[in-house]
This record gives structure tokens, C-alpha cells and sequence, in this order.
């Protein structure tokens, strides 16, 4: 952008235009912020987003480092996996349990209608160390696509059968959900060729990291299932 269409910006109608002035000084800021005292990935200095890290260090690994997406005090900033590819530059948060239990969830459980494994017991909605709702929002502010990918597994020994059932995933919101269908699963000698697991995946950057699984119950749904949670990824 040059200087003339900077002004003209800032100068539509007889007054300046404030709102650009201010988002013009605040970018200034930023970009002289990296260039005096560039992130580094610790604690004291957080990047606020791993695509910001490899701007200052592109000669870093993927690897673990600190992000402070909100740009406050470094008190805040959290830990997160900065996976550094030839196609992308992701910011990926672990939940803090990524496995629910291999068990009979739905074993005992009366009724055709959804159950949320985290109320069952053992059950857990997953957690993200210290991504607040303050900082997911300027995560999310500094991103375009967001991803995760959910697996669900039948106990060894089994397979997936024919049988379908509704599944529910609960989002971030804790009022939308992703809809999707899993199958029963079966022992091994009545599905000898088939996969134990299935692969759900998911793309929404309002919505995302997931906070919840609820299995429809009902049909003799008595055999041994698990989920595996995996890290949330903007980009």
C-alpha cells in the first residue's frame, strides 16, 4: 500500500478516519515489536502464533514451544505444537487426557437416545491447558482453518461391523454439535477382513477443539469401545 492510498484511507470524508489510524499503529507496533525483540518460544518470550515463530526463526524444528496468542503478559502464555512443514506452519494444542478408555461404555444403559460419555463413569470432557476462552479467541483471530481428527477403536480382538449407530461431538461453543455415524464393532471371526478403527474428521475454525462424545445407546450395545482425542490445529 503507498502513501497516498494510506491517506486517502485515513481521510475519506473531512475527519480523520480513527478506527484506521488506530489498526495502522497497532500493526506498526507489532511488526516493530518482532523487529527489536523477536519471540523466541519461551515462556518469557512467546511467539503469538507458531507461523509468527518460523517468520523470526525459520530454522527451527517442530517441536514444543510457548504462544501467547493475546499478546498481554507472558503469564499466560501456553504451550502448544508448532509442526513446521513445507505446506504449513500449524499451532496445535494437545488435550490434556487424548484417550478415553477402551471399556463397555454403553453396557447397562437404558434407552434409544444419546448419552455424553463424560457424564458415564470415568467419562471426561477434554481440556486444553491454559487455552482460556480469551485466548482461543485471538487464536482464532490470528487464523484461517482450524482441524482435528477424532479415532474411535473396537477392542483387539474385534472389527467393525455392519451395524450403524448416531454419534455426537460436542464443540467448543458447548451448544453445537458435529454430527456424524460409527459402527458397532464385532468379534474378529465375524468380520475377518474388516478395520478396528475409524477416522472422524473435522474442520471449523468457529467451532473447534471438540469438548464431548455422546454415543446413541440402545440395540444390545454392549461391546468395548475407545476414542483417541487428537490436537486441535490452526494455521
Amino acid at each position: 500500500m503507498t502513501l497516498t492510498q494510506i491517506k486517502d484511507l485515513m481521510y475519506m470524508s473531512d475527519k480523520p478516519n480513527y478506527y484506521i489510524l488506530q489498526s495502522l499503529l497497532e500493526s506498526l507496533k507489532q511488526d516493530l515489536r518482532l523487529l527489536l525483540d523477536p519471540p523466541d518460544g519461551t515462556k518469557e518470550h512467546p511467539a503469538s502464533t507458531c507461523l509468527e515463530l518460523w517468520l523470526c526463526h525459520p530454522d527451527y524444528p517442530s517441536g514444543m514451544y510457548y504462544i501467547d496468542p493475546n499478546q498481554g503478559s507472558h503469564a499466560d502464555a501456553l504451550l502448544a505444537y508448532c509442526s513446521f512443514t513445507d505446506t504449513a506452519k500449524q499451532t496445535c494444542l494437545h488435550p490434556r487426557d487424548s484417550q478415553i478408555p477402551m471399556k463397555a461404555w454403553m453396557e447397562d444403559i437404558p434407552g434409544d437416545d444419546f448419552h455424553w460419555l463424560s457424564r458415564l463413569e470415568n467419562g471426561f470432557q477434554f481440556d486444553f491447558v491454559g487455552a482460556t476462552v480469551v485466548q482461543m479467541r485471538f487464536l482464532r483471530l490470528h487464523s484461517f482453518t482450524c482441524s482435528q481428527k477424532v479415532t474411535y477403536s473396537c477392542h483387539p480382538g474385534h472389527r467393525l461391523g455392519q451395524l450403524e449407530r448416531d454419534v455426537k461431538f460436542l464443540a467448543d461453543t458447548r451448544r453445537q454439535s458435529f454430527l456424524g455415524t460409527l459402527k458397532d464393532c464385532v468379534p474378529g471371526e465375524e468380520s475377518t477382513s474388516g478395520p478396528r478403527e475409524s477416522v472422524f474428521e473435522f474442520e471449523d475454525l468457529q467451532l473447534l477443539p471438540l469438548r464431548d462424545v455422546a454415543v446413541m445407546g440402545g440395540q444390545n450395545f454392549t461391546h468395548q469401545f475407545s476414542f483417541s482425542i487428537g490436537p486441535v490445529c490452526f494455521s
